[in-house]
């Protein structure tokens, strides 16, 4: 495949990356916002007086004898020398990328592994896993030369400064100001320059640190018949209080005062950084999926930490920690998106649990509301509602006022930016019941005890006000939409997933929230509520098995009838309660028995080309829609294959496809969602994919079958 793609190669918690990968296109780093970084990187070396190689990470369309202040400089003797696809070997490991060309071997480090609860780690722990920087590792092998190499890695940008000179010669390198740059360790044949270009690195001059250059790096002498590497921290700061209407500063700031801390500190504990990368790139090379499937892995993981914020909010000094996690909704940048959030669970279970506690906690402190739902044919009329949450928390580090997000709008008829009201309340109760069942944490339950009531009723009355009149899935709008209507996730879908009244995918979701609510107020004692929410399941459950549609062998997007569309998504719900163990794949006789079997038909009839398959394999979340998300498709791959146990028709062929949409469609974007036909039109550098973990889950094939 080809190595022209981006890759976000952010550390844990700093909403930064440095980004590079896609042939002729700019990269580097990037703080603070939902996209690529805009520096030409300039990586690469020259033998002797001969040209410069450089891989492909710039765009060709700097003069180089053209610089400020009207001045015309003689133009390079000789031009570079670029290499193209077919010179670039690329391995993506799990927390590591490794590029081979010519001479050059370039690796870049991001480790990542538990991240610990700053309320209770010890400090020196905190510092580790939270120290914003990334790791590369420069690779020259002149063995075979017989004149001297210089390597390079360098970029441009504005307000470049060196770093010797502000770390008392402890580092060698350049910054941006005080928010990123990369340095390594001073030694023989290292050194920093500054330049108007990368070739006037290579003019002679005395003067390597001219600081009216916008070029600056690292060059790299190596001696014929010798190999050399270089190790390179690539670090971010971002001092103070950076958020508003909650205000936090970033984790880190407690460890790490300043840029040259953070380069000095990831150079220092080198040893277990890469230890953990190792750690976790052997994990993934041991686990069994196909190459496809752990390229996508991890792919989607590089792209989720490149969103993330690990934040505190206890400003003053000597305060213990108050840490809140968010995670950024990729170049959108809205902040801890709920329906983003319930795709993140499991890979933030598997790392994080406790972030998922605080942002669960903070959606019911501040993020939650109450409503009355609009009766059908009665405009103005409000019937009970109840408690739901908004659909983020903000956006661009503004968090958004009580209960309200920076997304829902008013009028909208179950278009883009309506309410999600019913899809966020579900939302709620799949987070916390798979939560408590992986954690156990009888506190978080004990302390939410009285909520679970109130999110039963809310769920009843979005269905009707009169028991008796009651189907088991949402049919009214909440009052919040005022003469509009409610949306699910898949906004910028059709109707057959959009629409959220009477959706076969919400259904799914409303089956699943009564199960799990039957299942925690039982836990906590209260019987009569559980037997309630359990009936309730089963009205549910029949709504979805008795819309199956003989004829067409599956059953229609829409219950009501009104779209009759395929949708995979009908089997989503399925997961929430299959990973708290109340629901397995031999439960085919038990009380949920006729809508595993139903839903299993369903896949099975609507996973075929010209329904849910695109021609070149990949998967169709709906009929009617070529926007397909591969968050979804990752997520649904697993379901069919841990519970349902459809098999695919010749998977491997689909995650191949899925690759090519990453690498031909988003190779600029890095991990994109939304894909129109292999081309994202939106959802990129995206956090979402990590829904991909859940692959992990899956017991191996067994010995001599078939692999993925």
């Amino acid at each position: 495949m080809s190595s022209s793609y981006n890759v976000q190669h952010a550390p844990v918690g700093a909403f930064a990356s440095f980004t590079l990968g896609s042939h002729h296109r700019r990269g580097g780093f990037a703080s603070q916002v939902g996209r690529p970084g805009q520096s030409n990187l300039y990586i690469g070396y020259r033998e002797g007086e001969s040209d410069l190689c450089c891989l492909p990470y710039f765009e060709a369309t700097h003069d180089p004898s053209t610089v400020p202040f009207g001045v015309t400089l003689e133009r390079p003797k000789r031009p570079r020398r670029v290499f193209d696809d077919r010179d670039i070997r690329r391995e993506l490991g799990w927390a590591s990328d490794t590029i081979r060309a010519g001479r050059l071997t370039l690796t870049i480090f991001s480790p990542f592994g538990p991240i610990p609860d700053p309320r209770t780690a010890p400090a020196a722990e905190v510092a580790l896993r939270s120290c914003p920087a990334v790791l590369a590792r420069l690779e020259l092998d002149n063995t075979g030369g017989t004149e001297p190499l210089t390597g390079f890695f360098a970029l441009d940008a504005a307000s470049l400064r060196d770093l010797e000179s502000t770390s008392d010669g402890r580092l060698i390198g350049v910054a941006h100001g005080r928010r990123w740059g990369f340095a390594s360790r001073p030694e023989p044949g290292v050194r920093a320059f500054q330049a108007f270009s990368i070739e006037n690195a290579f003019d002679g001059s005395a003067d390597r640190l001219f600081r009216l250059g916008k070029v600056g790096g690292l060059l790299v002498e190596v001696p014929p018949g010798a190999r050399r590497e270089v190790w390179i921290a690539l670090g971010f700061h971002d001092a103070g209080v950076i958020t508003t209407g909650i205000e936090a500063r970033y984790a880190y700031t407690r460890h790490h005062r300043g840029l040259e801390e953070v380069l000095s500190f990831a150079l220092d504990h080198r040893e277990a950084l890469l230890r953990e990368a190792a750690q976790r790139d052997e994990e993934l090379s041991r686990a069994p999926l196909s190459p496809p499937q752990k390229w996508l892995l991890a792919q989607a993981t590089h792209g989720y930490f490149g969103s993330t914020q690990w934040l505190d909010t206890a400003l003053e000094d000597g305060a213990p920690p108050a840490p809140l996690w968010n995670v950024n909704e990729g170049e959108y940048e809205m902040m801890n998106t709920f329906d983003l959030a319930i795709d993140h669970l499991f890979f933030e279970l598997r790392y994080a649990p406790w972030a998922v506690r605080n942002v669960l906690d903070l959606y019911v402190d501040r993020y939650s509301y109450r409503d009355g739902v609009k009766r059908p044919g009665a405009p103005g009329e409000l019937l009970p509602g109840g408690v739901s949450f908004t659909h983020d928390m903000g956006v661009s580090n503004h968090f958004s006022p009580p209960g309200y997000s920076s997304y829902e709008r008013p009028n909208l008829d179950a278009a883009c930016f309506s309410y999600m009201t019913y899809e966020q309340l579900t939302n709620w109760i799949c987070c916390a019941g798979v939560y408590v069942a992986r954690t156990g944490d009888e506190g978080f339950l004990a302390r939410h005890r009285g909520l679970l009531a109130e999110l039963l009723t809310s769920l009843l009355h979005r269905d009707a006000p009169e028991p008796d009149a009651r189907g088991g899935v949402m049919a009214l709008d909440s009052s919040r939409c005022g003469a509009g209507a409610e949306i699910t996730t898949y906004d910028s879908l059709d109707h057959s997933l959009g629409r959220a009244r009477s959706n076969l995918y919400l259904a799914g979701k409303s089956w699943a929230s009564y199960v799990i609510l039957a299942h925690l107020l039982e836990r906590c004692g209260d019987a009569a509520l559980a037997a309630e929410a359990s009936a309730a399941s089963r009205k549910a459950a029949r709504a979805i098995t008795s819309a199956f549609h003989e004829p067409s062998g599956y059953i229609p997007a829409l219950l009501d009838g009104s779209c009759t569309s395929a949708i995979i998504p009908a089997i989503e719900g399925l997961l929430y309660p299959h990973a708290m163990g109340l629901l397995s794949s031999d439960a085919a006789e038990g009380e949920h028995g006729e809508l595993l079997r139903v839903l299993r038909r369903h896949l099975q009839a609507v996973l075929k080309p010209g329904l849910c398959l695109f021609p070149e394999g990949g998967w169709k979340l709906s009929s009617s829609s070529d926007n397909s998300w591969m968050s979804k498709i990752a997520l649904c791959q697993h379901i069919a294959r841990a519970l349902l146990k459809v098999e695919e028709p010749d998977a491997g062929r689909h995650d191949e496809a899925h690759v090519r949409w990453q690498i031909e469609g988003s190779g600029y974007w890095a991990f994109s969602d939304q894909m129109q036909r292999g081309v994202p039109v939106g959802s990129r550098y995206y956090p979402r994919g990590v829904t991909a973990i859940l692959w992990l889950d899956e017991p191996s094939p067994a010995p001599g079958a078939k692999g993925r």
